[in-house]
């Protein structure tokens, strides 16, 4: 069993998402990965997941600048919801500016804020934080 048998990866750039997701696909830890291009599309699949009693990610990987719905909308959507567990988030971003680390700390559900690109030195920090 993976520690991380499912994996949202919601992220806008098709290379950046792909590339995430060959990284977690090669790490022992992670399991299954479903990308999503941003915040709507991950928010629906996971209240369908929810309403049909089918697998929530042990993990989402969310990108904070995306069309449509971006990171913080999605934050917003999640903190609004009583899921029947508490869902874990780790922002990936490019952003370095402070105040939106800050912003990111105040959202329960996030527990950790990395830079872009993913590496399996990244990975491995982020097992090690949620294990």
């Amino acid at each position: 069993m993976k520690s991380f048998d499912l994996v949202y990866v919601i992220e806008d750039d098709l290379i950046t998402a792909k590339i995430t997701e060959v990284h977690l696909l090669q790490h022992a830890a992670f399991g299954q990965v479903q990308r999503y291009q941003n915040g709507q599309p991950a928010l629906e699949a996971l209240q369908q997941a929810w309403a049909q009693q089918a697998q929530l990610p042990d993990l989402i990987l969310l990108d904070l600048n995306m069309p449509v719905m971006d990171g913080w909308e999605f934050l917003d959507a999640l903190a609004r919801q009583a899921w029947p567990y508490h869902l874990q988030v780790c922002v990936l971003t490019s952003s370095i500016q402070a105040d939106d680390l800050i912003k990111a700390q105040a959202y329960a559900e996030v527990k950790g804020y990395f830079s872009k690109p993913v590496s399996t030195a990244l990975l491995n920090e982020i097992v090690q934080l949620l294990s």
